[in-house]
């Protein structure tokens, strides 16, 4: 009996389609649900106090420290919430573009796609119950601006072009995220406090999105050509300044709330030069993305490892990005 051989398209999207079952095989397993939390544990004496340590490095400092981890926290509740909603109305719209091949037409990106939605939502949902939790007060802008950033990505753009640019707007901040559970780890190895559990708690779904990211931002970028390329950089660099607006007024918010100027904290001078780090040095010399890890240079490591330990963010060991003037 004869058969048609596939094409070498059809064994690459296969490949890529089992790459991402891979990803999502265990997301039943390693996840969590804001339920299982002792919440009342967060507010303890102890567990604010440890507050001051992740954000001092000493205690004593308390109240600066709880602001601090309210504004940053409620502040990437109302991004994940946003990021949860594109991601669904990516996949509303994936049906209106035919022709996106088998990666589109089997099961594996949608289910990817739409536990990393769920768990989005999941995580604003848990962010937002904890910094009322240990601060008592309502951290939530009265204009978030969602429909503007919605809109970012309600023209008819190819699919790709709308989930590689939502996942890299995410990438900058999941990555930071990483570093600061590590630095939590370190802190509190055996995992004592509050926020050290729901820092890993949060991190068992997070380490799926890194590689969702990764995914997307290695294959489907590749698939791109340089007109679509473009209009995802104008797309990235629309959420972005979103997100420094937001920034900006949960930093005003939380000052007003609490009376605290966060600027002031320690780790949140390491967080903005991290932060500051990895968007500028998102894209590599010829546009493609690159991961946290390829963005290394020997100075950030050391920044890393002074702050957490480790002198990496996502996967190690990684030789560090080259000097200025090496093309990377």
């Amino acid at each position: 009996m004869s058969s048609t051989p596939a094409s070498d398209t059809e064994v690459h999207n296969l490949h890529l389609r089992d790459r991402l079952g891979e990803i999502m095989a265990l997301a039943h397993v390693n996840t969590f649900h804001p339920n299982a939390f002792e919440w009342p544990e967060a507010r303890t004496p102890e567990n604010l106090a440890f507050l001051s340590t992740m954000a001092y490095g000493t205690l004593g400092h308390e109240r600066g420290a709880n602001a601090y981890i309210v504004k940053e926290l409620a502040q990437l509740a109302e991004m994940e919430r946003h990021v949860s909603a594109t991601m669904a109305l990516i996949l509303s719209e994936l049906p209106r573009h035919p022709g996106l091949g088998e990666l589109s037409e089997g099961h594996e990106l949608h289910h990817a796609v739409s536990c990393f939605a769920a768990e989005e939502l999941q995580h604003s949902n848990t962010f937002f119950r904890y910094v009322r939790e240990i601060s008592g007060i309502e951290p939530q802008l009265t204009d978030n601006h969602f429909a503007e950033r919605l809109a970012l990505f309600q023209g008819d753009d190819h699919p790709w072009i709308k989930l590689i640019a939502l996942c890299l707007s995410a990438y900058v901040g999941e990555s930071v995220m990483t570093v600061f559970e590590r630095r939590a780890n370190q802190l509190d190895p055996e995992r004592r406090y509050f926020l050290t559990q729901l820092l890993h708690l949060h991190g068992l779904d997070e380490a799926r999105h890194i590689k969702v990211d990764h995914f997307v931002m290695k294959e489907l970028y590749a698939q791109l050509n340089d007109e679509q390329r473009q209009r995802m950089r104008q797309i990235l660099a629309g959420i972005d300044d979103y997100n420094r607006i937001l920034a900006t007024e949960f930093t005003a918010l939380i000052g007003d709330l609490a009376g605290v100027d966060i600027s002031q904290v320690p780790a949140h001078h390491v967080q903005m030069t991290i932060t500051q780090r990895f968007r500028e040095r998102l894209f590599d010399n010829h546009g493609n993305p690159r991961t946290a890890d390829e963005l290394l240079d020997a100075e950030l490591q050391q920044l890393l490892n002074g702050f957490s330990g480790e002198g990496h963010v996502h996967a190690k060991p990684y030789v560090a990005l080259a000097p200025p003037g090496v093309d990377n």
